[in-house]
């Protein structure tokens, strides 16, 4: 047997090799290992396929496997409930324009026939009027809801006559509350006193009274011919609370917390004017601006609204 007897550069180079070989398998193991956790997280799994814990660079890189795998996860959580959210939305706007476009079609057929009088052409043209005005409305209250939503326009509170915001919402809400003989009384907590104080509350004006505006014009709605709505205003320690009292049918209690759903409507209320978005709209604004609203309700017996507004800002 011959024997080959190799210096000791040789014996170098030998042992060289056999390290290059032995990191090169380990690092293809490794390679194979983080692929394989890679593809567990994109597939959603939790596990991301190694074994090892702790500080070494392993078990690190498996926290930040994971944790990856847990952001991709919430978010394409996140992202299937906005799809879903902005579905239900479409679906719903989709449902408030179909019934006033098909009536402005029949009203349109109808007003195509010769042989029809003018006292019902009149009426078919006062009918369109009102379904046009009706999708002005809903676009309109679209437009705000958006505003509101996607920050364009947003609310700039400060300290604002509580009493001027209730005018200004009483007159705009007269006209209608007028022609069903509904009595609006400001109670005198809301007047200034004889010395010229006013409560004051902070508030964006413009939007709070949009919001304060929708509150009563659905009193106004739900409250029968000759009923009656009362406004009062008091103060506690960090709130100012505007109530807004009707006799009107009330809301069965089960359904109050369903009442600030954006579209939301009553059974019993399809023919009232009205697409569902006033409160949904009104909260969102109070809410904006550090506020709440309550509701309090009886069937048969009216609905008692509350406005919360900060008395001060920041």
């Amino acid at each position: 047997m011959n024997w080959i007897v190799l210096g000791g550069s040789a014996l170098l180079f030998v042992a060289s090799i056999a390290v290059m070989l032995y990191v090169r398998k380990g690092l293809v193991q490794y390679t194979a290992q983080l692929l394989d956790s890679l593809d567990a997280v994109l597939a959603g799994e939790q596990g991301t396929g190694f074994l090892e814990g702790g500080d070494t660079l392993n078990g690190k890189l498996q926290a930040k496997l994971s944790q990856l795998g847990e952001a991709l996860a919430q978010r394409s959580s996140e992202n299937l409930r906005q799809r879903k959210q902005l579905e239900a939305i479409i679906s719903d706007i989709s449902h408030q324009v179909k019934t006033p476009i098909a009536s402005i079609r029949m009203y349109h057929d109808l007003l195509g026939r010769k042989e029809l009088g003018e006292n019902r052409r009149t009426e078919f043209l006062d009918a369109v009027e009102r379904q046009v005005d009706k999708l002005e409305f809903f676009m309109q209250s679209m437009i705000r809801m958006s505003q509101l939503e996607t920050g364009i326009v947003q609310v700039r509170p400060e300290q604002n006559s509580v009493y001027g915001l209730i005018a200004q919402a009483v007159c705009d809400v007269a006209l209608k509350a007028e022609k069903k003989r509904i009595d609006i009384v400001i109670d005198e907590s809301v007047e200034p006193t004889v010395s010229g104080e006013e409560m004051t509350a902070c508030f964006d004006a413009r939007w709070t009274g949009e919001a304060l505006f929708n509150i009563l014009d659905n009193s106004v709605k739900y409250t029968q011919d000759g009923g009656k709505i009362v406004i009062s205003a008091g103060k506690t320690d960090f709130f100012v609370r505007i109530g807004i009292r009707d006799n009107g049918r009330g809301i069965a209690e089960e359904r109050i917390p369903m009442i600030f759903r954006r579209f939301y409507r009553e059974p019993e209320s399809a023919g009232v004017e009205g697409v569902g978005i006033g409160l949904y709209l009104a909260r969102e604004i109070v809410m904006n601006q550090r506020g709440f609203i309550e509701i309090h309700s009886k069937v048969g017996e009216g609905t008692a609204a509350y406005v919360n507004l900060p008395v001060a800002g920041k």
